[in-house]
């Protein structure tokens, strides 16, 4: 789905305006998510996870303007 700027940008406003607080309250009030509290966290360390990206080797594209380029429906 690809969204207009307008409403990106309330989006992206939304969650600059928001604090962390905020969005568990509403997390758990609103939609029911639970809170587990029984996690111990301190004194542990955790992993950066990296973006990756997929790029592909070989074109997978159709030529749509050719019929024998295009695949058959069952």
């Amino acid at each position: 789905m690809k969204l207009d700027k307008n409403i990106k940008d309330k989006i992206d406003n939304y969650f600059q305006n928001i604090t962390a607080e905020e969005l568990c309250n509403i997390a758990v009030n609103k939609y029911g998510f639970k809170v587990n509290i029984d996690i111990e966290i301190d004194n542990q360390s955790f992993n950066v996870i990296e973006q990756n990206f997929y790029v592909s080797n070989t074109d997978n594209s159709i030529d749509v303007n050719t019929i024998n380029s295009m695949p058959l429906a069952a």
